[in-house]
């Protein structure tokens, strides 16, 4: 196999994920972050199979991490009233679903990286190729014809390929736009914005209520709805932390706004303890008032699905946040990101593998980057812009005021494995298709773990997406102004 140099721009889950993959087939891989280490931030993060299965594939070792096995998601009202569980197994899709500490999970995929940075063996069939890591290092700017890129310190690196793994806020994606002479796509506010709380478990466990005990005992993802906000909980390494996830309507938060350039701050639990003391359960106020100190992120997204990924010169790519940012509803936005890196890799392996390739001009070697490019975009676009899609529709179910609609969402998340059911995972067929996934698998008929069809890629056999969940009407929408059908495109 012809190997590749490839800078990777981003050192977090998106640009480790890229790396492991891509070295596993024996590329040298550049990794460049604006970090100057890496350090203890973040919060939980939700794991599910079709991810899952990709980390143990790269090596990264989840045994060593302290992590919960998770039971399922259940949803309840704001007056604590159970409306809907959907109990996970744990070998239903050849891996578990696991709660783990982000932390923890990029310092595994960090240590998982370190033997490829001492590995010395390159350019042999299937040989392990090298990981190099450079922190503070900021890119700020792109030479997409090298390809290459310059960091704020005047260093080029020049590569084979480059991969913009660099987020939400994505220096290439715009140029990328551009160049296309597309339209702009900016990043456009989803009227919400989310706390990321961590609280230690032990008055959890010592509560008499046994309810609250097993909010860490049992370790479900409880999220609790109600008029324009919701709250999600669920226990981290081994029950010694429990994570709180907080998503409010601009209009109803009580703290600070955070501004267009202001992604995330820090805060006391004031604003919470005030905005969620009127109405709702014991459990959520009183989760609300575990902590003093936590993570306020405005959450955006693009206007519209992104219609290119890689630059007309066949040699810069997107790939996770940067491609496709979403909003955590479905908790998929990291699983998505390991997704691309698979199929990136499949798609590079498909163009330059075990295929009787052999490098005699130049421009072969670039027509086969750019032809594997092609092949991961189109592998990868819709499944992405079908669960941005899927986060959008449950937003507006998860923050409806009481009333008709919220009456009629409660009956309908009653249904059991009813396509009906607002809830994703209530599907199986939904369920299967995101769980089921395995994205190595490219231009081919998917067939899943238990031997259920799961679909393929754009323009493969099988590769039908499922319908979209049913919408809440128009007029519950806590969202004033904003036409969620319109916007994609569903006709009433």
């Amino acid at each position: 196999m012809r190997t590749l140099t490839v800078i990777v721009v981003g050192a977090g889950i998106a640009g480790l994920s890229t790396a492991l993959a891509l070295a596993a087939d024996g590329h040298e891989v550049i990794v460049l972050d604006t970090i100057k280490e890496f350090t203890e931030v973040g919060a939980g993060i939700r794991v599910p199979p079709n991810s899952c299965k990709l980390l143990t594939e790269w090596g990264v070792d989840l045994g060593l991490i302290k992590k919960e096995v998770s039971r399922g998601n259940r949803f309840v009202s704001w007056k604590d009233k159970v409306l809907c569980e959907i109990p996970f197994s744990d070998d239903e899709f050849g891996a578990p679903y696991h709660f783990i500490h982000r932390t923890d999970l990029v310092e595994a995929m960090r240590k998982a990286a370190e033997k490829y940075a001492k590995n010395i063996t390159q350019n042999t069939p299937l040989g392990l190729g090298t990981i190099s890591i450079f922190t503070n290092s900021r890119v700020i700017e792109y030479d997409f014809d090298g390809p290459g890129v310059r960091t704020s310190g005047g260093e080029w690196y020049t590569g084979d390929l480059v991969v913009a793994a660099d987020g939400i806020r994505s220096l290439a994606r715009d140029e990328i736009i551009r160049a296309h002479h597309h339209p702009p796509n900016p990043l456009v506010d989803t009227g919400d914005v989310a706390y990321r709380i961590l609280v230690p478990a032990s008055p959890l466990l010592q509560d008499p209520d046994l309810t609250i005990r097993k909010l860490v005992t049992e370790p479900w993802a409880t999220h609790w709805m109600g008029p324009e906000g919701h709250a999600v909980g669920y226990p981290l390494r081994g029950g010694e932390l429990y994570n709180i996830i907080i998503d409010v309507t601009h209009r109803t938060d009580r703290g600070k706004s955070v501004g267009e350039a202001e992604w995330s701050k820090r805060a006391d639990n004031r604003e919470l303890v005030e905005r969620f003391k009127d109405g709702w359960c014991p459990i959520v106020r009183r989760l609300c008032g575990m902590t003093g100190e936590y993570v306020k992120w405005k959450l955006a997204e693009l206007e519209r699905p992104l219609e290119c990924w890689v630059h007309p010169g066949g040699k810069v790519t997107l790939l996770g946040d940067s491609a496709h940012p979403m909003m955590p509803y479905l908790a998929q936005g990291a699983a998505q990101v390991m997704e691309d890196a698979a199929a990136l890799r499949a798609a590079i392996f498909s163009r330059l593998g075990l295929s009787g390739y052999s490098l005699e001009l130049s421009e072969s070697l670039e027509f086969s980057i750019s032809s594997a490019l092609s092949i991961y975009q189109s592998s990868r676009a819709s499944r992405t812009a079908y669960i941005t899609r899927n986060t959008q529709v449950l937003q507006e179910w998860l923050h409806l005021y009481d009333g008709p609609a919220q009456e009629e969402r409660d009956r309908l998340m009653s249904l059991r494995n009813d396509e009906r059911n607002p809830v994703f995972w209530a599907s199986e067929v939904r369920r299967d298709w995101l769980f089921g996934w395995d994205a190595r698998k490219i231009g081919q008929c998917q067939v899943g773990d238990g031997g259920k069809h799961v679909g393929g890629d754009i323009g493969g056999k099988g590769g039908k997406i499922p319908e979209l969940p049913l919408f809440p009407p128009p007029e519950s929408s806590v969202y004033p102004g904003r036409d969620l059908r319109g916007r994609l495109g569903i006709v009433s």
